[in-house]
């Protein structure tokens, strides 16, 4: 704050506002540049589409909670209905939500962009107002800007996009503290425990940053009352969770007594071969991160050793409690691999750089150590900015080129007739040009109540929908089974799609159908459509029995 009014200077406001326009502006770059999210993955966005929406009509018992992505879905079960309500809709909100799926996440994406912004606006403020440090202000906001894995994730709806409000409150507030230099207060441990439960609930791999509150506040009283909210608040933000709780321990046990993703794998707490192959990778993709961790801990052990005595204990907790909490997530990560799982303290990164340079001022202290910290946190920003300026254009580039193959099947399949032909589409790919793929992959993630509820709504407006999974060599509809004989009598026009075009692929389609018909057919195809970039084909399938044939002129 200004020294003589106590308020923030319009240059200071001014430069906050830098890097929350640039987030503007990645965000809505990415959120235009990916269109339809149907068209690319329906994981996570249409699991979470699910919950938001079974949320939104009143089910508070989910269907998927295991990350637990509640704020998340508490987010986007407000906003369908806000937007249903700001459409003026003239159908049922189901029917408008399943109609403009695309269009729901779309706006949910451009709210967490907006709200990110606020944040990120926010926080240099207040690191501005603890520290008078403009540099240490605009470090604290770079915590989102993650080039390697953030341009996977911005412009898109997943759990992830949400850990930047518990981690960049919980430096604010340990910035605070450390400038304060004095003990938490109780006030301050109630925020610290609302924080660790909000990253808890917006994922699990928050775990180990809970480590850090826990190692600074100070009396062991203190800490239990610490550990007993953030337990309490967590179960009051992660309601799903508490409503399923034996489901969710029998899923977090076997995460960790089980070496693969997602508690599979063999039953082992830790593969040291894989853990030391997934460490390799990370640290490919991360190596500036990981010098910034041995850096932390070389001048944490200098400090210790050239002072001794004279160390300033909140500087050596909060040290220690970061060397500790990324410790932990590098062992968390190297047992389950995921490079999004080390998002929690990538968005570290700043105030490690910050501990590290009041270590040094600290350790040598003098103008001139001022003058070469603030040089060097500097080039720590630049540093991150020539790491933006690689890896933007690559993750462009493969965006853009993997958009552009996948538009032209959408454009042919638009243009089919919509005089509720049948359906058939084989496939197993995250993505689609048929939004009914999307629904039925996103509709088993509703509880059961809600998959009841949604199955005859979806027929209705998605009808004679067959889709062939073939990781599991299923076929699934609504609610309407497959019969060639029913097909026949409808006289309607019947389209196969396939991810791939493969003979192989297409006799798998054939046999699954043959299977599953009650009547016995035979069946031609006729050559619609193929896209080059992606292998995808279109077939429309003449069925007939005992020789007679669904269309006349049909050709084989």
């Amino acid at each position: 704050m200004d020294k003589t009014n106590g308020k923030y200077s319009i240059p200071v406001k001014a430069l906050m506002m830098l890097l929350p326009l640039v987030y503007l502006f990645l965000g809505y770059y990415f959120r235009n540049l990916l269109g339809n999210l149907s068209l690319r993955s329906c994981d996570p966005e249409y699991i979470y589409f699910m919950s938001g929406l079974t949320l939104s009509d009143g089910a508070i018992k989910l269907g998927h909670f295991d990350n637990p992505g509640t704020p998340l879905q508490v987010l986007m079960a407000l906003l369908f209905r806000m937007i249903w309500f700001i459409r003026g809709a003239r159908v049922p909100f189901l029917d408008d939500v399943f109609l403009n799926p695309d269009l729901y996440l779309a706006v949910t994406s451009l709210l967490i962009t907006s709200l990110t912004a606020a944040l990120i606006w926010y926080s240099g403020l207040k690191i501005w107002q603890y520290t008078r440090s403009s540099v240490y202000a605009l470090l604290v906001q770079t915590a989102p800007f993650l080039p390697v894995i953030w341009y996977d994730l911005i412009g898109r709806v997943a759990p992830e996009l949400m850990m930047p409000f518990p981690v960049m409150l919980l430096m604010v507030l340990l910035i605070k503290i450390y400038s304060e230099d004095k003990a938490p207060t109780n006030r301050q441990i109630i925020g610290f425990s609302l924080i660790v439960a909000l990253g808890l609930s917006v994922k699990l791999t928050f775990l180990p940053i809970w480590v850090i509150p826990f190692l600074v506040i100070k009396g062991w009283k203190k800490k239990v009352k610490f550990v007993v909210f953030s337990f309490l608040f967590f179960f009051i933000i992660a309601f799903p969770v508490t409503l399923q709780i034996e489901f969710f321990w029998n899923w977090v046990k076997g995460l960790f007594l089980h070496s693969g993703q997602y508690g599979g794998g063999e039953s082992n707490v830790i593969d040291f071969g894989s853990l030391r192959a997934n460490l390799r990778e990370l640290y490919n993709y991360e190596r500036r991160f990981f010098l910034l961790f041995i850096g932390l801990i070389v001048v944490f052990a200098a400090h210790m050793a050239l002072l001794r005595k004279k160390v300033e204990n909140s500087l050596v907790w909060i040290s220690l409690a970061l060397i500790v909490a990324i410790s932990a997530q590098l062992l968390m990560v190297g047992k389950h691999y995921a490079h999004r799982y080390f998002v929690p303290v990538l968005m570290l990164s700043p105030l490690t750089v910050i501990i590290i340079a009041e270590i040094i001022r600290k350790t040598i202290p003098g103008r001139i150590t001022g003058y070469v910290i603030a040089v060097a946190a500097l080039f720590t920003i630049g540093w991150n900015l020539r790491d933006h300026k690689h890896w933007l254009p690559i993750k462009t580039e493969a965006m853009q080129t993997d958009v552009a193959n996948r538009i032209p099947t959408w454009h042919f399949v638009s243009l089919l007739d919509k005089q509720e032909n049948y359906k058939i589409i084989a496939s197993q790919n995250y993505g689609s040009p048929f939004i009914e793929y999307i629904l039925t992959y996103s509709h088993v993630w509703a509880n059961h109540r809600k998959r009841a509820e949604y199955a005859p709504v979806l027929d209705r407006l998605y009808p004679h929908t067959f889709n062939y999974f073939t990781w599991d060599n299923s076929l699934r509809s609504w609610a309407e089974k497959f019969d060639a004989g029913a097909i026949i009598g409808s006289g309607k026009k019947v389209y196969l799609y396939l991810e791939l075009d493969k003979e192989d692929l297409y006799n798998r389609t054939l046999q699954k159908l043959s299977e599953e018909s009650a009547t016995p057919f035979t069946c031609n195809r006729e050559f619609l459509y193929r896209n080059p970039a992606t292998t995808e084909v279109i077939y429309q399938l003449h069925f007939s029995v005992d020789g007679a044939k669904t269309d006349e002129g049909a050709s084989g």
